[in-house]
């Protein structure tokens, strides 16, 4: 079984409305608003700041690039801010009158409400990326109509996109449009979906007599018919090609708000919020329990609020890569967080030197520890 990738379309589950995703993110604020994407739910809080031509933007060196396009688009000032390690930013005490972006990385709160609340007071505007721990019910006892928080809902949730932001004013200048040209990632996860269910010839579990997983895994896939193996790549290359064209284009076009597609909000209304909770804690600490080198983790347990994914932290780019390589070539496909040499100055050297080393294993809903013990064995294996 492949692990890893984008979501494929999945399956509606008979629950209670108030179980729903949809229930969950709708309650967490009484002010939101659900766009297109992630980038779209940062342009319209830019757009949503008064004189935000006048203010400077400081911004992590620890971001995706994706991030910065809306703040490019309206040719913001903009200005990089370090961390320690494991990625606490630094904010002094003198930034006032600001904009301040601030990414809650792989389920770990950046910084507490506490030193948000303070930043705040000094006159800053707070914009609280919460992609990777939208499960974190805690920041959401924020209040301020200075504080903008969130997401990019895809990284959780097996929809085509969406995005979503929360407020705290009484009135919001939202500017979404018809949403458009979002068609081919539905096909995609749906040619993804039945790729997936006809390569389960493949799927396999790790051997006690020590064999070599790679080995085991060529054995399996040997045995295929040689038609329905063609068949099943062509269509592996044609999905890809889909999502690759559609994540393209969304860097050749303005993020122009636009509003989240009504195939996303039927599938959030149809999937469980307490299943994906309960799995992807259940597959975090699974690994976690089962990782034999521990001094990989880049996190405490204790300190991951929302269960997102998992990052792994090597010695070297070369034995991050290798290791990277030897997942791929048995179907796991772990993604990198993130290249920062082509758009953070080399200045910061902490924040690039760890998008080299660092290595993130997907924990998602789709999975369970038995599947992720493959992981387990390559981890441990060498």
């Amino acid at each position: 079984m492949e692990i890893g990738g984008f979501f494929e379309f999945p399956e509606f589950e008979d629950i209670n409305d108030n179980d729903s995703a949809y229930y969950y993110l709708t309650t967490l604020n009484n002010n939101y608003y659900f766009l297109r994407d992630g980038r779209q739910a940062i342009k319209s809080s830019l757009i949503d700041i008064d004189d935000v031509k006048n203010k400077t933007c400081f911004l992590t060196s620890y971001l995706c690039d994706s991030i910065l396009q809306p703040f490019n688009e309206l040719n913001l000032d903009i200005k990089f801010y370090e961390h320690n390690d494991p990625l606490i930013p630094l904010l002094g005490s003198n930034i006032k009158n600001s904009i301040i972006l601030i990414i809650d990385y792989f389920g770990v709160e950046a910084i507490s409400n506490q030193q948000i609340q303070e930043l705040l007071d000094q006159g800053n505007l707070v914009i609280l990326d919460i992609s990777h721990s939208i499960l974190n019910k805690n920041r959401f006892s924020l209040r301020n109509e200075n504080l903008y928080i969130i997401s990019s809902l895809r990284k959780i949730f097996p929809i085509p996109d969406g995005g979503i932001i929360y407020y705290n004013k009484e009135e919001f200048t939202s500017t979404g449009k018809f949403p458009t040209k979002y068609e081919k990632k539905v096909e995609a996860m749906i040619l993804r979906g039945f790729y997936l269910q006809n390569f389960n010839l493949r799927r396999s579990t790790p051997q006690e007599d020590g064999k070599k997983l790679d080995s085991m895994l060529e054995d399996f896939y040997t045995k295929i018919p040689v038609g329905i193996k063609q068949n099943l790549e062509d269509i592996k290359k044609y999905y890809l090609s889909l999502h690759y064209e559609y994540e393209l284009n969304k860097y050749k076009h303005e993020s122009e708000p636009q509003n989240i597609p009504s195939l996303s909000l039927h599938i959030l209304n149809n999937i469980s919020y307490t299943t994906i909770v309960k799995k992807r804690f259940e597959n975090l600490k699974f690994l976690y329990k089962k990782i034999d080198n521990e001094d990989l983790f880049l996190f405490n347990l204790d300190d991951i609020k929302c269960p997102f994914i998992l990052p792994l932290r090597f010695d070297s780019e070369d034995e991050r890569d290798t290791m990277k390589n030897l997942l791929i070539k048995n179907d796991i496909y772990p993604p990198i967080l993130w290249d920062l040499e082509k758009y953070v100055p080399k200045e910061y050297t902490y924040e690039r030197d760890l998008g080299k080393r660092i290595l993130t294993i997907p924990i998602d809903q789709r999975y369970d520890p038995e599947i992720l013990s493959k992981v387990v064995y390559i981890l441990n294996m060498v």
